[in-house]
């Protein structure tokens, strides 16, 4: 039977933390740049977060549910850059569906095998339209499909890479790659393996490591694409509340936010391990995680005392538009953005469960005109395209 997330917290709040155990030799680091003050997150609880009244809805695609396209769960979203295409990981079932904009089931990627060109299975997908590839990570390996035929090309093994190898995520920037590392403490490697950062950069065979490892990080999507291309923002750490960016050049902090004194005490932290599942139900604010950017709005979201919070920043006024608790259970998860929309999904049974329970969609600026005369429980998901007033 096909899972269907039950709200939106659990949507975005897969909150699984790996805690690091101390620093090695940092040899090969690069420092962060610095950028302006820090934005202070104050959060009224009797004020919920609030989308812009004048929020434009583009697109609204209800996905079809052919047997063989048939969708889990969504840990990414891609989409073309005409918009004509959607490609949705599921990794739950370890296969890419990919839908047309209007919604029509078009073609499914899945290569899943122990043969030569498939894959045990799938911890992050990058598409290269330019170049028609679909590259995905597989463990230690990454390898490269033809974006059209989904022919198999090639495999580049990970494994000659010093320090950690238990790569989780990756973004290639024309000729130099990223790899992200969750650190876990139950790595079975040597202390000289043992890595000292998150995040490594690959260019020609050299390696250079950045985000030192403090306390541990939020199991969740990496390398959100920014609104400028060819550039990604990376969630904060814990213990941080800095947003970083890469580019093919540069690793720097890009946004700097401040939960004053709601943040995690650093008391709390340095047992973060032994601790996790206390400090996870607290009250304490986690790290802003889920971001996505356009050229005017920054989002994203973070929790505290088991509530999901929306923070929609406006970089143009260097100020907070709305932040709060998330105010409608039927907001749709936000999982693509590029310069001008922000893409979201929800699946058909969160809305029918809503609404037979007395829920009402007309204040809903998402769904307050949505036919829902057709909708099942078991339907695909439905992907918004929207944009945000200039």
């Amino acid at each position: 039977m096909r899972k269907i997330p039950s709200c939106i917290f659990k949507g975005f709040c897969l909150l699984f933390f790996y805690a690091c155990s101390s620093s090695t030799e940092n040899t090969n680091s690069t420092t962060i740049h610095e950028s302006n003050a820090s934005i202070l997150l104050e959060v009224d609880n009797s004020k919920p977060f609030e989308w812009p009244k004048n929020l434009i809805i583009e697109n609204i695609s209800f996905l079809e549910s052919e047997s063989d396209h048939l969708i889990s769960s969504i840990r990414k979203l891609v989409v073309s850059p005409d918009g004509k295409f959607y490609y949705i990981f599921d990794e739950n079932q370890g296969k890419i569906f990919v839908f047309e904009q209007s919604g029509k089931a078009s073609a499914v990627f899945d290569h899943q095998g122990e043969g030569p060109g498939e894959y045990m299975e799938i911890t992050d997908v990058q598409i290269d339209f330019e170049g028609e590839v679909i590259e995905v990570m597989d463990y230690q390996k990454l390898k490269k499909y033809n974006l059209t035929t989904f022919d198999y090309i090639s495999t580049e093994t990970l494994n000659h890479i010093p320090q950690d190898k238990n790569f989780r995520n990756f973004v290639r920037i024309d000729d130099v790659l990223y790899l992200w590392t969750n650190l876990p403490p139950n790595q079975l490697v040597g202390e000289d393996d043992f890595g000292s950062h998150h995040l490594f950069r690959v260019e020609n065979g050299d390696v250079s490591f950045h985000v030192e490892k403090k306390y541990g990080v939020i199991n969740g999507y990496i390398f959100h694409p920014s609104s400028s291309k060819n550039e990604f923002n990376l969630p904060s750490i814990v213990g941080s509340t800095d947003i970083i960016r890469v580019s093919r050049d540069s690793v720097y902090t890009k946004f700097k936010f401040d939960f004053g004194n709601k943040g995690i005490p650093l008391a709390e932290m340095m047992n973060f391990w032994e601790k996790r599942h206390e400090i996870l139900g607290s009250e304490y604010y986690k790290p802003p995680q889920n971001i996505w950017e356009t050229s005017d709005y920054l989002f994203f979201q973070f929790t505290g005392n088991m509530v999901g919070y929306n923070v929609l920043f406006d970089k143009n006024t260097n100020s907070i538009k709305s932040i709060g608790k998330i105010k409608d259970k039927v907001d749709p998860v936000i999982i693509f953005s590029d310069s001008e929309f922000i893409y979201a999904y929800l699946f058909p049974g969160i809305i029918v469960d809503y609404l037979e329970n007395g829920g009402d969609l007309t204040t809903s600026p998402f769904f307050k005109n949505l036919d829902t005369s057709l909708l099942k429980k078991e339907d695909n998901p439905i992907v918004v395209k929207f944009k945000l007033p200039q």
